[in-house]
């Protein structure tokens, strides 16, 4: 009896069950007045009115549990839709890779692959380069292309970033070679038939840091991987990209719309950076240079 007395006492303390513990004393002294008088019509409504009042009680508690459940379904479908979307895309990734269209490899690697592919499938109607120099530039990659009769858009950093950025290295050599050299072997290949360039090749120079090394081949296929800085002991800037791997994306992909808009984005901006090219700019007829807009000296 004590242990059920206990347990009543903590409910009340805690205001669970209050109710039942009203309705239970009360019916008792119903019945008990139940032979003494008649008029317990207002004893009954009030009685009903308790069990009302618990039953609408029960009712919020009801609901409210159905809308947290509601909420909590509905969150679960969300995570489940992502789920799924992300499946989907991994499914496609994996497609993609499988089927050719999508390659993460050594930039080497994926540069003759391309340059293979240009000659079997098609000659492109532009191709836009953006932040490249080097041997493998020149001999692997424009050497071949400057035989078709294509639009070339070279985007290069302008001296004044090489000397800002206090550039380590053969940096600035092997990117200023690039025109110098090709220009050369334009000339001196202008009259052989089996061995003319034909491409018009435009070299753009900017100001802004590169981030992004990368090519896009018409709206069929593009290269693109990212830029590393670094400082020396002796303050000087050294840049890492053909160093490390890149990814080939072909248009049969869902991701090369997404990376196209970024380097046509980038190209935009780039564009902005860029004087028309001299009408008396010397040198050769297919090679044009778009020097950087001269920028003011800026105050530390």
């Amino acid at each position: 009896m004590r242990r059920y007395l206990r347990e009543v006492w903590n409910d009340i303390l805690k205001g669970e069950n209050l109710d039942l513990y009203i309705i239970i004393p009360t019916a008792l002294v119903i019945g008990i007045l139940n032979f003494a008088s008649s008029t317990l019509s207002a004893i009954t409504l009030g009685i009903l009115a308790m069990m009302a009042h618990s039953l609408l009680s029960n009712r919020k508690a009801t609901n409210n549990v159905q809308s947290s459940t509601k909420e909590l379904k509905e969150a679960t479908n969300n995570v489940q839709s992502s789920t799924n979307y992300l499946k989907a895309e991994i499914i496609n990734f994996r497609k993609a890779i499988n089927n050719g269209n999508l390659e993460i490899a050594q930039q080497d690697i994926l540069y003759a692959e391309l340059i293979k592919w240009i000659f079997q499938n098609k000659t492109p109607e532009k191709i836009t380069f953006i932040q490249h120099s080097g041997v493998l530039l020149r001999d692997k990659i424009l050497a071949p292309l400057m035989r078709l009769n294509t639009k070339i858009i070279l985007y290069q950093q302008c001296d004044q970033i090489w000397d800002r950025l206090n550039l380590g290295g053969d940096t600035k050599d092997r990117i200023s070679q690039i025109p110098r050299e090709l220009y050369l072997r334009e000339r001196n290949n202008r009259h052989d038939p089996n061995n003319c360039y034909n491409a018009h090749l435009y070299i753009k120079r900017f100001y802004s840091p590169a981030s992004v090394r990368a090519v896009l081949v018409d709206s069929d296929v593009l290269i693109i991987s990212w830029y590393v800085y670094s400082q020396d002991e002796q303050g000087r800037t050294n840049i890492k990209g053909s160093e490390y791997p890149g990814v080939m994306v072909f248009k049969e992909t869902t991701e090369f719309n997404i990376l196209k808009l970024i380097l046509e984005t980038i190209c935009k901006d780039l564009d902005q950076e860029c004087l028309d090219q001299p009408e008396d700019y010397p040198g050769s007829q297919l090679i044009h240079i778009y020097e950087a807009k001269p920028h003011p000296p800026v105050n530390p």
